[in-house]
């Protein structure tokens, strides 16, 4: 019971959806190859992640230091102290 199985290697490229049976590239793919900032999909998919990457760290930089960060808050001369306890009576 020995099968010979064979793929067609041209079948299974990175396609996001079907119009009238014809797949299709995504469409920043295609932008980045029709620009000519890039020369296949392959490297297309690879700037995409990249900027994928990027885009997520900055995101969580921003997240820690706005919400998680403890804000630095400069020591009070002599004078602003005594203000500050003459405005608090």
């Amino acid at each position: 019971m020995s099968a010979d199985i064979s793929f067609d290697e041209n079948k299974y490229k990175i396609k996001s959806h079907v119009v009238l049976g014809q797949p299709e590239s995504p469409k920043m793919v295609r932008y980045l190859i029709s620009k000519g900032i890039v020369k296949s999909e392959k490297q297309a998919l690879n700037i995409l992640l990249i900027l994928m990457l990027i885009s997520i760290s900055l995101t969580i930089f921003i997240i820690y230091n706005n919400f998680f960060k403890v804000p630095y808050v400069p020591p009070l001369t002599i004078e602003e102290e005594i203000l500050f306890k003459q405005n608090m009576r």
